[in-house]
């Protein structure tokens, strides 16, 4: 960093690693996996009394990226405001802590160690995956209001009559004895039923999707969130949209295929010789 701070010295340096520069960890090798468990994520993630499971996807490695990504944002415009150049440092344990949220703040301010609970939510109820006839459903109905919506929707106002679902804290102090008794209903009919007349009611729902049903969702496809790049080794290459919209500013036509190793290093070197 000091050296080329030297050549360079409005050159902005990001760095995501393991544990980052300081602290007792910092010259310690880590992957993925390994900040998933020490970060506490892979403790809440899976079901009641089941083994540690890991998040479907590297959210160590994703998060890290994101936070290291802000951060740059961050020090350019430092740099803009007359700050000077600064590098960036980010440790992929830092970012799971991070992420942690109401978890780390339940146990910080109440000593309370969250604990797996499938797909449910620990302050919330109604708030999961249900059964139907032919799947899986979410409804995430987060206050009365809604929870009103819903057993009207199902066709279940007696469920706003029930003592025992008057109150959030009282639907979580009863959920599974509430998550029995709406299956009852929604098992009854099909998930493409129930996402129709709960949508229709206004209540947020929405299905359980592989990653093929993903790809070919009409909503991911009308966010251009599958994109085609034209890639000169490997040929037609599908990958994933930008999620980040800007009002004004349209979406590429092309997309540009990734550079050979080093392939861009003379226009880099000729960015930084303007700055």
């Amino acid at each position: 960093m000091e050296t080329l701070h030297a050549r360079y010295p409005q050159l902005i340096y990001g760095a995501a690693s393991g544990f980052g520069d300081s602290g007792p960890y910092s010259k310690r090798a880590a992957y993925d996996m390994v900040v998933q468990g020490m970060g506490g994520i892979m403790s809440l993630t899976g079901q009641p009394d089941a083994p540690p499971t890991r998040v479907g996807v590297s959210i160590g490695d994703l998060g890290a990226g994101l936070y290291l990504a802000l951060g740059l944002v961050g020090a350019l415009y430092k740099r803009s405001q007359g700050g000077g150049a600064v590098k960036v440092d980010v440790a992929m344990l830092d970012c799971q802590v991070a992420l942690l949220t109401t978890a780390l703040a339940a146990y910080l301010w109440l000593g309370e160690i969250a604990q797996p609970q499938g797909s449910r939510n620990r302050e919330i109820a109604h708030f999961q995956v249900y059964t139907t006839h032919d799947g899986y459903l979410v409804i995430a109905a987060g206050n009365d209001h809604l929870f009103g919506l819903m057993a009207r929707a199902l066709g279940r106002p007696d469920l706003l009559d029930n003592p025992d679902y008057k109150t959030n804290a009282l639907r979580r102090a009863h959920v599974d004895q509430l998550e029995a008794d709406m299956e009852r209903t929604l098992r009854v009919r099909r998930t493409k039923e129930w996402l129709d007349i709960l949508n229709g009611a206004g209540v947020p729902c929405g299905p359980v999707n592989s990653v093929d049903e993903v790809a070919n969702d009409p909503q991911v496809g009308a966010r251009h969130m599958i994109v085609s790049i034209a890639d000169p080794v490997i040929g037609n290459l599908q990958v994933a949209g930008n999620p980040i919209k800007m009002l004004g500013v349209p979406e590429r036509a092309d997309h540009t295929p990734p550079p050979a190793v080093d392939g861009d290093r003379a226009a880099i070197l000729a960015l930084l010789n303007q700055t």
